[in-house]
Formats: C-alpha cells, structure tokens, sequence
C-alpha cells in the first residue's frame, strides 16, 4: 500500500510540473504575440526546462505499478514534448538572426564601422539591382541639396571605460571574495558590466543609460558575494566543483546580445525622439511576467534576488519622474530578465543552480 502511496506521489510531482511547463509554453507563446518579437535566450532556457521535463516524463512510462492505460497517455504527452523539443531550436535560430538585424540604427553603425565596405566600394552597376538602388540614395547632391546628416545614438568601441569604477570596485571583490566563493555566477554579471561600459554616446543622457543599470549590476554581483544566502551557496559551492573564473564563448555572446538589446531600447533617449513611454512599461510588464524561474531542480534563493531586482526596476519604471528615467528603467527589467533566461539557457550555469540546491 505504501508503495502504491509513493508511486501514486510521484506522479502528480510529474503531473504538476507538466502543468506548469505547459502554462509557461502558452505564456511564452501569447507573450510573443503580444510583443511582435521572440526572445532567442527565453527560447533557449524553455528548451532546456523541456528537455528535463520530457527524459522525467519518460520515465514513468516504465514504472511499476502504473497501469498500461496511463502509460499509454504518458507517453503520448513525451511524444508531443519531442516534438516541440525539436521545432525549439529552430524558432530560436530565427530569433537570434532576427536580433542580430538589430534596427536600422544598428545597420548604420555597422556601415559606418566599415563591415560593409566591400560592398559599396563596388563600381555602379556591379551590384544587384537592389544594392545600385541603395547605393544611389547615398550619393552626395552636387548641387541645391544637403546631404541628410545621420546622427549616431551610440556605438560600440573595443575598451570598456570605467567612468564610475564600477568594474573596478567588482573585479576586486571577486578577486578577493574567490579564494572562498566560486565565483562564475558573479562573474557573469560582472561581465555584463563590462559589455554594458563599451558604448559611447555625445547624449547628455549617456551617463543616465550606463551608471543606472551598471549600479543594478553591481548590487547583483555584491549581494551574491556578501549576502544571505548567496555567499553561503557559493562558498559551498566551492567544495564541489573547481574555480571558474571565466565565461565560455557562447555564454559570453548572450551577454554580448543582451547589452546590445538594451542599447536598442534606449536608442530615442539618447537621440531625443520622442518616447513612447506607456509602448515601453508594456514591454516591461510583460518580460518581468516571463521571468525565468527554471525547474525544481534548481536552487530559487538566487533566481529569487535577481527577480528582486528586476521588480525594483519595473516600480522605478512605473513611478520615475521623467519619461527618459522611465524608459531606461524599463530596458533594465527587460535586460535582467534575458540575462535571466541567459543562464537558464546556458548549460554550465544551470548546473550551478542544480549543484546550489540542498
């Protein structure tokens, strides 16, 4: 009878977290509808909460003791959870492509940055029908006509600057706080830091838009080293896995994609258009009600402050007194939120949640 007890438990867990994986898939898809765009590290991280989910179904189709009727209706819904599993990777694959079209201010730049030289350097007629077209629209009036001066919001250049000493303070509490702590979780964020002090602009709100959200990043990176409950789990973390002191190539494309969302969103701040502010606390809203939570095997302590503050900056959003802050707010909790799915989304840095959870 206890047996029977057990396994009858066991497949309501199963049962309970179908359902609420199924409930993320028809927010994530109503959501997406919603926004006209989809976000390739959300898609990422439901596809890894997918693949868990799916191999845990799996299983109680051999169980004993479920009778043949529910294992039949068991591994229909593994069936199905396949097949979504596989189409996943395609739509993010789109998405990604998708961003990195980014808008037409970021074509800009990448013509002005000269990746496109090759192509306009072309004789007329070289080109496709298309591109002479183009090429056309550019040629500078000889007379009677001013050339349309293009201004630039902002641009990426090689060398982060420091304006605040951010980075510094960050980079020397991890220094110090890693010969206890595993660090690869702060570091992700530092990182995102880093990214986040490329940019330039000439705006008089550059400032706003880099020292705001490089302050939230900040308070993430400390309270994961000197607060309950983070520096506990990393430091015991420490005691089951190696240092990791550096983030691999694909987690640090996700950063790398991410701050150039946010430049994005606040592309009219810093070019003083006017804002569409109610467009972009909608935007908010929605991506803080997609936050990435993971499954049950993750540790939530952490993934709870991150929602913490991803709360904090959606309130500063709603409640801010000018247009400009009110954007920028919410391109931060649009931001936090990616970054969110980032890990999610990214293998080593799940398992470090997993190995965290008691």
């Amino acid at each position: 009878m206890t047996e029977e007890a057990n396994i009858s438990e066991d497949l309501i867990d199963r049962i309970l977290l179908m359902q609420t994986l199924n409930s993320t898939l028809v927010h994530f898809l109503l959501s997406t509808q919603v926004d006209g765009t989809v976000d390739p590290d959300r898609v990422d991280s439901l596809t890894q909460g997918l693949l868990r989910t799916r191999r845990w179904m799996e299983e109680a189709t051999s169980m004993k003791g479920v009778n043949p009727s529910t294992q039949n209706i068991i591994s229909l819904i593994v069936k199905r959870l396949s097949q979504i599993e596989s189409l996943l990777p395609k739509l993010s694959a789109k998405a990604k492509e998708a961003e990195a079209r980014g808008t037409p201010a970021q074509e800009i730049l990448t013509l002005l940055d000269g990746e496109s030289k090759v192509a306009t350097a072309q004789p007329p007629g070289m080109g496709t029908a298309a591109e002479n077209a183009a090429a056309d629209s550019r040629l500078v009036p000889l007379v009677g006509e001013e050339a349309e001066v293009v201004v630039e919001p902002y641009r990426k250049v090689e060398v982060e600057n420091d304006e605040w000493g951010l980075i510094g303070q960050m980079q020397r509490m991890i220094t110090q706080y890693s010969k206890r702590c595993h660090v690869l979780l702060p570091t992700f964020w530092v990182d995102t830091l880093r990214v986040l002090h490329k940019y330039r602009s000439d705006s008089a709100y550059y400032g706003d838009v880099v020292e705001i959200p490089g302050r939230v990043l900040a308070t993430i990176v400390k309270g994961l080293l000197t607060e309950a409950p983070g520096a506990r789990l990393l430091q015991d973390l420490s005691q089951k896995r190696p240092q990791e002191n550096y983030l691999n190539s694909s987690e640090m494309e996700r950063v790398e994609r991410a701050v150039a969302v946010y430049y994005s969103g606040v592309s009219d701040v810093l070019t003083g258009k006017d804002l569409k502010v109610e467009d972009k606390l909608n935007e908010a809203r929605n991506s803080f009600d997609a936050f990435g939570w993971g499954g049950p095997e993750l540790e939530k302590r952490i993934i709870k402050r991150i929602n913490q503050q991803c709360e904090e900056a959606l309130q500063n959003a709603e409640s801010a007194s000018d247009p400009q802050r009110q954007v920028i707010y919410s391109e931060i909790t649009k931001l936090l939120t990616k970054l969110q799915h980032a890990i999610l989304a990214e293998p080593r840095l799940r398992e470090i949640l997993a190995q965290m959870k008691p």
